[in-house]
């Protein structure tokens, strides 16, 4: 409190007289304590005293187990209470304050490490955030930070933290502890036994005190670890120095299972899903990790020790859903001995490959050629080879015109492989075609070498023909098989399959959630790196311009077209960077969508025009869309297509009639979006009295079906109103307080908070950092 303590004694109940006077002084209205467990019992006496004399809110943190001063609790039981629980972190928030702390958002890795190592603790990610930077752990690359080569987050500044999350263990509790961070995640029965019978609340005070996780697992046995990640790293390290745990006690893998049982009904799956949201994410992600790493270290090993075909595949294969360490990839792609190896090994050998050098060097070309000299070779497979051939050039290029035909004329070929099956459900996929693409998956036999892309095609098929419930309960089930088997391909593609579904429903919470759990297992290698960047831009939707940073780390695509939802940048680029006014908005999205029919990407363009249109209704857009659906004489957008004509007409009596015949069905959502879509825009345009007739049939509407989604107040944002220090002293705000943007621009601080006031004013913004992140999205 700045008390000059030198010159005299103050006491207790003189700093409690001086903080009562200060309170009422200064009109405070509450008094936060931080951590009561740690106040020693003479600052405990003068919360007591404050507390008492003022009658202001006291508001406390505390670690959620027991308190561990008693005159802390006897201070707490005074008074009437309310408890909230603090969940951790999710990779949203996460990201967030990442931006928050070092000015910029960190890139997905850092991102994810940062989240896994604190398991979600707010204060402890700050201090990992503050010692990374302190100890030039972190480097800024063009306006993302990485974690620089070779180093981790582990650090000497960090050392006292994790002591003092462990301070005041008892000798059976740091024993516990130690031997379960050596061991890793391992079955409750097995730790107590460990621990001994007449220890068994050994436990439940550490899980208490939040040093340990417990997640279901195999059988319905519980698994426990020590949590966060980080304090595990930190015992094990001290362990092993110190050389008083033997190493056998170490375990060569472990794995993840989850109890069974699941649900394709939607509704029972949702339930489950939002249940799930309120356990511990981080450490279900930390034991999937965990899993997942020890499968690379098992298969990686065997293929070290015998570098045979079979070994190099069961290795690639779980590297097509895991975090990719190029240097083993490299190594495995050259140091394979093909003698005598199976055929199919060697399909999907050179499958792999193929796909690993579109996505490494970019080079396409060289990709095709090493297709064709393996087809020379072995003609056999000649037409599995042809027809990824044609996949990889629809994903990376553009739809072949003559794909179909192609495919028709091929040979037979191996049918228990899968590829020609599983290629032309895709590409019936991209193309629009949801019935046919489910036809053709329903109709392979399991396919042994791309056995995992049935969840994609099944779940966008069902996704796209407008069976939005089933695809979610299906999508929902699937990424519940995942999490059983620690498979992160069906993870991550179950996850995009049930986000989409979830934000065509509105329910951003629960699509977000879903992401951000994938996005904690850092970013996946082959295929799934660009549906994982997809999600990160799909993340970004809900905020758009306000904050761009989860939709920056997708990386630096520059192809604004792709094959599914999100893939491309285009609609990520208009939402979060969006035209000036409602007109070039207009432009720009009819523009994309026909961007994507030209490249044969009609799942996209319909997906793209549609989200586009009911954020921010233009005649344009509407008239390419519906042409879109018309070409492909799809009829099941017809009633949201026909609301947005009336809307954007501004056609009230018309748009009653609509409404009025309208039945529910997946668009309702959407449509109540449109609806207030179209009020912004007419607001925008000055027709005030069009825009409150239609905001009352909107209101109605929402009224009449109850849509439960959330509704994105989206608008095109200008700055082009500010001045050049209003726009300089806005980039500013979102980082710095207005004391500390005075000095540094050398203003008053009333000076700085009157251009806050304008700049907000000028552009909507309702919070400084929304603000400042509007400037800075017009300004890149």
């Amino acid at each position: 409190m700045g008390f000059d303590l030198r010159s005299r004694t103050l006491g207790i109940l003189g700093i409690a007289e001086e903080l009562t006077r200060q309170l009422l002084r200064k009109d405070l209205h509450a008094l936060v304590v931080d951590g009561i467990d740690d106040l020693d019992r003479e600052s405990l006496a003068i919360v007591d005293v404050v507390h008492r004399r003022t009658g202001v809110p006291l508001i406390v943190t505390t670690d959620g187990g027991p308190l561990r001063q008693g005159s802390a609790a006897a201070l707490l039981e005074q008074w009437p209470q309310a408890t909230v629980a603090l969940s951790s972190l999710h990779y949203d928030q996460a990201s967030g304050l990442i931006a928050e702390i070092l000015g910029a958002p960190a890139d997905v890795d850092t991102t994810a490490l940062i989240l896994t190592k604190s398991g979600g603790n707010l204060r402890l990610m700050v201090r990992i955030l503050e010692s990374a930077r302190l100890s030039g752990r972190l480097v800024l690359k063009g306006s993302l930070w990485h974690l620089r080569s070779g180093q981790n987050l582990t650090n000497e500044h960090l050392s006292g933290t994790i002591e003092a999350l462990l301070h005041g263990l008892t000798s059976d509790e740091a024993r516990v502890l130690s031997l379960l961070a050596l061991r890793g995640p391992s079955p409750v029965s097995e730790i107590q036994a460990d621990a001994g019978e007449d220890k068994l609340g050994t436990l439940d005070a550490l899980e208490h005190r939040g040093l340990i996780s417990v997640t279901a697992g195999p059988d319905g046995r519980l698994l426990a670890s020590v949590f966060p990640p980080i304090v595990e790293e930190h015992l094990r390290a001290h362990a092993r120095s110190k050389r008083k745990i033997l190493r056998s006690s170490i375990p060569e893998g472990a794995t993840l299972e989850l109890e069974s049982g699941s649900s394709t009904d939607p509704a029972i799956a949702l339930a489950a899903l939002r249940g799930e949201m309120t356990g511990n994410h981080a450490a279900m992600a930390r034991h999937f990790q965990k899993g997942l790493e020890a499968l690379e270290e098992l298969h990686y090993g065997r293929w070290n020790s015998d570098r045979s075909m079979a070994n190099a595949v069961s290795f690639l294969r779980v590297y097509w859903g895991a975090p990719v360490n190029r240097r083993r990839v490299l190594d495995v792609f050259e140091h394979t001995d093909s003698a005598g190896s199976d055929p199919a090994d060697l399909l999907f050998f050179i499958i792999t490959r193929s796909l690993w050098t579109v996505l490494d060097a970019g080079d396409l070309p060289a990709a095709m050629q090493a297709l064709d000299r393996f087809a020379a070779e072995e003609p056999e497979w000649q037409s599995e080879i042809r027809a990824w051939s044609l996949f990889l050039d629809a994903c990376y290029n553009r739809m072949p015109g003559d794909w179909d035909a192609v495919l028709n004329a091929l040979p037979a070929g191996h049918l228990d492989s899968g590829v020609i099956l599983v290629v032309r459900a895709l590409l019936e996929l991209f193309r629009f075609n949801p019935e046919a693409a489910l036809h053709t998956i329903d109709a392979a036999p399991a396919p042994d070498t791309l056995p995992r892309y049935e969840i994609l095609v099944r779940g966008l098929a069902l996704f796209s023909s407008g069976r939005t419930d089933e695809a979610l309960g299906y999508a929902l089930d699937r990424r519940r098989d995942a999490l059983e088997r620690i498979d992160q391909f069906s993870l991550v593609v179950s996850s995009y399959v049930a986000a989409l579904a979830l934000l065509y429903r509105g329910l951003f919470d629960e699509a977000e959630y879903l992401m951000g759990w994938a996005f904690s297992l850092r970013r996946p290698g082959f295929l799934l790196g660009s549906i994982y960047n997809a999600m990160l831009r799909l993340s970004s939707l809900r905020t758009g311009a306000t904050s761009p940073s989860l939709g920056e780390q997708a990386g630096t695509e520059t192809r604004e077209v792709g094959p599914l939802p999100a893939v491309g940048t285009g609609v990520y680029n208009l939402v979060a960077r969006p035209p000036t006014d409602a007109d070039s908005f207009d432009r720009a999205g009819a523009r994309l969508v026909q961007d994507h029919i030209e490249h044969g990407y009609t799942f996209e363009a319909v997906y793209s025009g549609l989200i586009l249109l009911c954020l921010f209704p233009g005649t344009r857009l509407k008239h390419t869309l519906n042409g879109v659906l018309q070409d492909m004489n799809n009829t099941t957008h017809r009633q949201l297509l026909q609301v947005a004509e009336a809307a954007i007409e501004g056609n009230t009596t018309h748009l009653d009639t609509v409404l009025e015949d309208y039945t529910s069905d997946e668009d309702t959502y959407q449509i109540a979006m449109l609806l207030q879509g179209a009020v912004r825009r007419h607001r925008a345009s000055g027709s005030l009295a069009v825009a409150a007739a239609i905001e009352e049939r909107a209101r109605r509407f929402v009224d009449r079906f109850g849509p439960e989604g959330t509704f994105i107040p989206f608008a095109p944002v200008s700055d082009a109103s500010l001045t050049a220090r209003e726009r300089e002293v806005a980039l500013l705000a979102g980082l710095s307080s207005n004391a500390d943007i005075a000095d540094k621009l050398g203003l008053s601080v009333r000076t700085v908070e009157t251009h806050i006031s304008n700049a907000r004013r000028k552009t909507g913004a309702t919070t400084r950092s929304q603000l400042s992140a509007m400037v800075r999205a017009r300004s890149s």
